[in-house]
Formats: structure tokens, C-alpha cells, sequence
């Protein structure tokens, strides 16, 4: 009974998990999008990062595991010295990224983890 059981959940398609998230460096916030990506890959899940910064040389290790795919890092991380306007060029980034994946990346998927709010209305 037990093994019908389990041969049953394998044929059941595992979700196709899209993360959304601002730049994929060194951080808390990325140390918990890598973590969380990772056990849903490990689970089965198929797993895509997309994000609009990432440098392969500035980053976990963990993330090289994982399809990480960029858009948007032509667009300016500031608005002057002293990282002023940081918080506002964010928001635009996540908005431009979520708009590329939504109606130029040609992605399927089932889930949708954003890691800033501005975004969801767009996913």
C-alpha cells in the first residue's frame, strides 16, 4: 500500500518554482532565496532565479547550483553619491524584472516567490 502510494506522488508533476529577486550577491536575503531554492530543487522541484544583478565572482557558492538568469542591470542602482535613491532604483529594478519574465522571458511556471512586495500585482 505504502509503495502504490509513493509510486503514485512520482507521477505527479513536481511545480515549477520562479524566484524573484533583486541582486543575487552576499547577504541574509540572498543567503534565505539560495537556501529556499535549493531544498524546493532537492525536493524535485524545477527551480529558475531570476534576478537583476548577479555576478558569478560575488556571490554564495550555492548559486552556480541553480539557473540564474539577469535582467535589467543596466538600470542604475542609485540616484547620486552616498547610495542616495538606492531604495526607489530597487523598486524600479523589480518592476522592470518582473515585467521582462512576465512578458519577454517566455517562462512557464507554477510559483512565483518575490522577494519585494512592489512586484507581486505584476506576477
Amino acid at each position: 500500500m505504502a509503495e502504490e502510494q509513493a509510486r503514485q506522488r512520482d507521477l505527479v508533476p513536481k511545480p515549477s518554482v520562479l524566484f524573484l529577486h533583486p541582486d543575487l550577491g552576499v547577504g541574509g536575503a540572498e543567503r534565505l532565496v539560495l537556501d529556499a531554492a535549493l531544498a524546493l530543487q532537492a525536493r524535485g522541484c524545477n527551480v529558475k532565479i531570476w534576478t537583476a544583478h548577479y555576478d558569478p565572482g560575488h556571490c554564495f557558492a550555492e548559486s552556480r547550483e541553480l539557473p540564474v538568469h539577469c535582467a535589467g542591470d543596466w538600470l542604475p542602482r542609485g540616484l547620486g553619491w552616498g547610495g542616495h535613491g538606492a531604495a526607489v532604483c530597487a523598486y524600479v529594478r523589480m518592476v522592470f524584472l518582473a515585467l521582462y519574465v512576465l512578458f519577454l522571458a517566455d517562462e512557464e511556471f507554477d510559483v512565483v516567490v518575490c522577494d519585494q512586495a512592489i512586484c507581486i500585482p505584476l506576477s
